[in-house]
């Protein structure tokens, strides 16, 4: 199956399963991750996301250490993953982030790139990365541009904004801009046509359990297509 989305079902993530995980992350930010979770959802967000067989629009963003990454060139020499996280401040994005560190060996053995896209500043980005000793490009969508083309924003509504400033967390100051808005978590595996092949969205897109979903996908990529 070429898209995933988890809409409507119960989220998996190895935040509930391992007390790793959980390490340097307060019980209010996890409850905070599930309160995003559901609304994201609830808002339909994975209905209108890119989806697999379709085109990916081509990108230009600063990485973490400020060097501008190229979707185009990346991928016109190896298949690309590209994670779209709502921010390292969450338990769910970091270990997505971290799942994808650790899949980048066998990623690379396939021939294949990753790389992670959030809506923070280079700051935030560069210091989690250095922090937690990640191999991997963190790139900042700073006006969620991208994360728009890819049809993964949604405006967050009064409700969810209220209570996310009583539990001390203002998006407006990680993000660097006054609107109020986050991407859907998602994973998706480019061809180096720029095609997508396949389409993880939802909040339990970018943990290691999409990692099996992530290397077939690779290797579809390689296998002969059927004449028609």
């Amino acid at each position: 199956m070429d898209d995933e989305v988890s809409k409507g079902r119960p989220v998996s993530t190895p935040i509930e399963a391992s007390a790793e995980t959980l390490s340097g992350f307060r019980t209010l930010d996890i409850q905070t991750d599930r309160l995003l979770s559901s609304w994201l959802r609830e808002a339909g967000v994975p209905d209108g996301a890119l989806k697999a067989n379709e085109p990916a629009p081509d990108f230009l963003l600063p990485e973490a250490n400020g060097k501008l990454v190229s979707s185009l060139e990346l991928r016109q020499t190896a298949p690309l993953i590209v994670t779209f996280v709502y921010g390292t401040w969450s338990p769910l994005c970091a270990a997505g982030l971290r799942a994808l560190h650790g899949a980048t060996p066998s990623i690379r053995a396939a021939g294949a790139r990753a790389i992670a896209i959030t809506p923070e500043t280079g700051d935030l980005p560069r210091n989690f990365k250095r922090d937690h000793r990640l191999d991997l490009e963190i790139l900042s969508d700073l006006d969620l541009g991208v994360s728009l083309s890819f049809g993964l924003v949604s405006v967050v509504p009064a409700e969810i904004k209220s209570r996310l400033l009583q539990r001390g967390l203002d998006l407006s100051a990680p993000h660097g801009f006054s609107f109020w808005m986050l991407p859907m978590p998602a994973t998706y595996v480019l061809d180096q046509r720029g095609i997508i092949r396949r389409a993880c969205v939802g909040p339990d897109s970018i943990t290691g359990a999409t990692t099996e979903t992530v290397l077939a996908a690779l290797s579809e990529l390689d296998e002969p297509k059927p004449r028609p």
